[in-house]
């Protein structure tokens, strides 16, 4: 998600579900289905739903400054275990009212070839190359004792891939075998009316970010990661539970707590600013349902304070 800085990568989780990081790791994983499309039905001009009392909801309703139709701000998740997703059914009905889906990345133009090619090391290389023997035998030692990945089918299967994409696999285990991205289960809901799919960011943007990241720096947080495994697992779980009690709020405060300043400032606070011309250029034309990690939506620099201060209306509504 979103993309990627991770020292540890559980102990910045933060950072990789609610904000960048899960959304291209989660085309490799997740099935992609595209239902036949239908004839585009016209769409109704949908009524203001009333704002709830309390600011807890992933779900908030952007109005006013004449915007002549509501658009619909969701915090996600970008890959939750099956257990612990959710999804309300006025959800489900804003997603089917608005005229596009609007996400993180375009989702239509992914290249997965290019993903899986980047998620490898150079030819003929494997981690090994890059660790020390003792650091490679932890490694080895973790992932069959700790995520279930024996020696063996690790060295085969997996040690080609760069630090980054060995932390993400273990936050993909660490979810377990069933897995839900909303992404992709938006993308289903609206291409199964034929809405329009766009993106805030493109494909080759996010690649350029990956690129980015010195290798030096992906091992060090490999190796911090599996150090604190159990504690930041924990950690983990208890922002999984601040999401399902919708409270943006506390997430802000976690993140910001959590993560370093310049790291907020490149994955969030930068990006946010970036998202809001190209989001008042889509809200103003058509109705929108916006869907971006959590992360990205409360705080002094998030996008419902920075939509508040270019004067629309932002309103916390139910989900239900």
């Amino acid at each position: 998600m979103q993309l990627f800085y991770f020292k540890p990568m559980i102990k910045k989780y933060p950072i990789n579900i609610f904000t960048f990081t899960g959304i291209l790791f989660s085309v490799l994983v997740c099935s992609a289905f595209k239902p036949p499309k239908k004839d585009k039905e016209t769409t109704q001009l949908p009524v203001l739903d009333k704002p709830i009392n309390s600011s807890n909801s992933l779900m908030w309703q952007i109005s006013g400054n004449g915007l002549s139709k509501p658009s619909y701000l969701y915090g996600t998740i970008h890959v939750i275990d099956q257990e612990n997703y959710f999804l309300g059914k006025n959800v489900k009905k804003k997603i089917k009212q608005c005229d596009e889906l609007v996400m993180e990345l375009d989702m239509e133009n992914i290249d997965v070839s290019a993903l899986t090619k980047l998620s490898l090391l150079d030819s003929g290389k494997t981690i090994k190359n890059y660790m020390s023997d003792s650091d490679y035998a932890v490694l080895e030692t973790f992932m069959q004792d700790s995520i279930g990945i024996k020696k063996y089918t690790f060295e085969m299967l997996y040690s080609r891939l760069k630090p980054f994409y060995i932390e993400q696999l273990i936050y993909f285990k660490y979810l377990g075998q069933e897995k839900e991205s909303y992404e992709q289960n938006f993308k289903k809901l609206a291409e199964t009316d034929s809405k329009v799919i766009s993106g805030l960011e493109t494909f080759e943007e996010q690649l350029l970010f990956l690129e980015s990241i010195p290798l030096e720096t992906q091992l060090k947080s490999l190796t911090e990661t599996i150090k604190s495994y159990s504690s930041e697992a924990k950690k983990l779980d208890e922002l999984i539970e601040l999401y399902k009690k919708q409270d943006l709020n506390e997430l802000s405060k976690l993140i910001e707590d959590d993560e370093d300043s310049v790291l907020n400032e490149k994955l969030l606070y930068k990006r946010n600013s970036n998202w809001i011309p190209k989001l008042q250029t889509k809200i103003e034309l058509k109705s929108c349902f916006i869907a971006v990690g959590a992360g990205h939506l409360g705080g002094e620099n998030g996008l419902i304070n920075l939509l508040k201060k270019q004067g629309y209306t932002v309103e916390p509504i139910s989900t239900n």
